[in-house]
């Protein structure tokens, strides 16, 4: 049975599953892994149930010490993890061996990664969750953040050892939005403010939300009865300065929500890190349920599909779109019809789009000169269907 003790702690270390759900009545709040996506996926590479308690590794810097020998499953963000030293991508469970240390030691891409023991972490429920409540001290291991010391063994034998050349991430800097509950308490200009601008996640975000700093955006004026605050709001403080709600939310309160996050782009906000970027595009409800049902479909692959987008003319790359706001970064999961860069030729700008969902790899750099029938992107993903 595999047994681990933590020798660092790194930034933030805490067992979690999917959350405390039914009981934000009492004020007791959700909470629970910030990237259900990733969790999901580090729980099916050692064979357990998809709720079953993970271990969720904040920003790297931690190291554990296998006390058992057994399986382990990485997934999520890419914190440098090394087994004895040898790299260890997210992707993939392993048998580790007694004595073996399993580090993570520099973050590259994302912010939490999730490391699953079979049949999960062997930790108390709580009104039926093992998720961590670190403001309420309950839950998870004796309600607080991983120490130096601790001891967790899986609740389970054996196991599988799976892997997946799918990306066990849906990072995006790019959020998909619908409009807010409560728009028409808002400047008519409030949400064209949100939709055409950038942002940055501040490093005073928490589990409660990520606070976005940037140029403000027109604020309702007056005082507004409190009301339920849902997660992936997009709230507007009087100062104008957002913040984006996550699962410790409270649960009445709160400001005015602008827009929401759609349910398909809520594990891209436990990736997103203090300093990165953040930009919002505007969608129906239609696309949100077909982003959904994207998400949903892509949960226990093992491959991927792989499309290459050429130049259509000559011309030069441009990486921003028409009001000045960066596109796509590399690595980044994109939604289909999403605009992923511009080519300039003859004085016009030709949109590239992305055919459909998928990790996005760009293949030439701001600024170059390509030729047409030119490689431009490859797009990795489910399938491809035109939408442009």
């Amino acid at each position: 049975m595999t047994v681990l003790e933590v020798a660092r702690p790194g930034i933030l270390m805490t067992v979690q599953d999917g959350g405390r759900w039914g009981w934000a009545h009492w004020g007791i709040m959700v909470h629970g892994a910030l990237d259900d996506y990733a969790r999901h996926w580090a729980n099916w590479l050692v064979g357990n149930a998809e709720d079953d308690p993970v271990i969720e590794v904040t920003a790297g810097g931690g190291e554990l010490l296998i006390r058992e020998p057994g399986r382990l499953g990485l997934a999520g963000a890419d914190l440098g993890a090394h087994l004895d030293g040898v790299p260890w991508p997210p992707g993939s469970a392993r048998w580790v061996a007694k004595d073996q240390r399993l580090s993570f030691q520099r973050r590259r891409r994302g912010l939490r990664a999730y490391l699953a023991l079979p049949g999960g972490v062997d930790v108390p429920r709580v009104l039926g969750s093992a998720a961590t409540d670190l403001t309420a001290r309950v839950g998870g291991w004796q309600g607080r953040r991983l120490e130096v010391g601790d001891v967790l063994g899986a609740r389970g034998d054996g196991g599988q050892t799976r892997a997946t050349e799918w990306p066990t991430m849906r990072r995006s800097h790019v959020l998909r939005v619908l409009p807010g509950v409560r728009l028409d308490r808002f400047p008519p200009h409030a949400l064209t403010q949100l939709l055409t601008r950038m942002f940055r996640v501040s490093p005073e975000s928490s589990a409660i939300g990520l606070r976005l700093v940037g140029e403000p955006v027109a604020s309702p004026r007056g005082d507004w009865p409190s009301e339920g605050m849902a997660i992936g709001s997009v709230e507007c403080p009087p100062d104008g300065q957002l913040l984006l709600l996550l699962k410790g939310r409270g649960s009445l309160g709160g400001y005015p929500a602008l827009a929401h996050v759609i349910r398909a782009d809520w594990p891209s906000l436990g990736q997103l890190a203090p300093g990165d970027w953040v930009a919002f595009n505007l969608v129906t409800v239609e696309e949100a349920r077909l982003a959904w049902h994207a998400y949903a479909s892509s949960l226990g692959r093992t491959t991927m599909d792989r499309k290459t987008l050429t130049a259509p003319v000559d011309g030069v790359v441009t990486m921003v779109d028409e009001y000045g706001r960066r596109l796509p970064e590399d690595g980044d999961w994109v939604g289909a019809g999403q605009l992923l860069m511009r080519i300039h030729s003859l004085g016009c700008d030709l949109p590239i789009f992305a055919p459909s969902e998928g990790e996005v790899a760009f293949l030439v750099t701001e600024g170059q000169v390509v030729e047409a029938g030119r490689a431009i992107i490859e797009l990795r993903g489910e399938g491809y269907d035109s939408v442009h």
